[in-house]
């Protein structure tokens, strides 16, 4: 096959929707491009930001967050897009950093990994109590387990249930 070929697959496949770079490449592979041939494409695509890794970690990584998703499980779910723990990890510091000019609106819009724990547990509770069940071990149980499957660390999620706990005994408002 040619250079070229492997350029227009390339393109195609990115005309799409947008890709990572290791997505590209598998996606080459899988068509049998050699992998001279595939650099090069990837090359191209870069330099015409067509894929783009960072990026890519930085809008999905507020996807995440809307669908109230923990930094973890977005993590997850990149590697899994073919994205290095590297680029992901320095992309969502430099992303989540105070030295990042879009700060202020990126927390605006996602919130704190903590408030969007809460907002999930406030749910949970609120229908838990509207439904006239139980607010006992189990459903803190189910709390954890709800918030861990989004990706929220232990801290957080302790805290939540913390927080249920005492919004139960009415020592909190909604």
């Amino acid at each position: 096959m040619t250079v070229e070929k492997c350029k227009a697959a390339a393109l195609r496949y990115v005309a799409a929707a947008i890709k990572t770079e290791g997505q590209v490449i598998d996606y080459l592979k899988r068509k049998e491009f050699s992998a001279d041939e595939i650099q090069e494409a990837v090359d191209m695509l870069r330099e015409y930001s067509y894929v783009d890794d960072r990026k890519y970690c930085c809008d999905y990584y507020m996807q995440g967050c809307r669908k109230g998703r923990g930094r973890r499980r977005i993590e997850q779910e990149l590697e899994r897009k073919k994205i290095s723990r590297n680029v992901i990890k320095e992309s969502l510091d430099s992303f989540l950093s105070e030295d990042n000019p879009d700060f202020g609106q990126v927390m605006e819009e996602t919130g704190t990994e903590k408030e969007r724990a809460l907002d999930i547990g406030k749910k949970m509770l609120k229908e838990q109590l509207q439904a006239g069940k139980p607010v006992d071990k189990a459903f803190f149980a189910k709390i954890g387990r709800r918030l861990t499957s989004m990706g929220y660390d232990g801290e957080i999620i302790y805290s939540v249930i913390g927080f249920a706990m005492k919004g139960n005994r009415g020592d909190q408002e909604e």
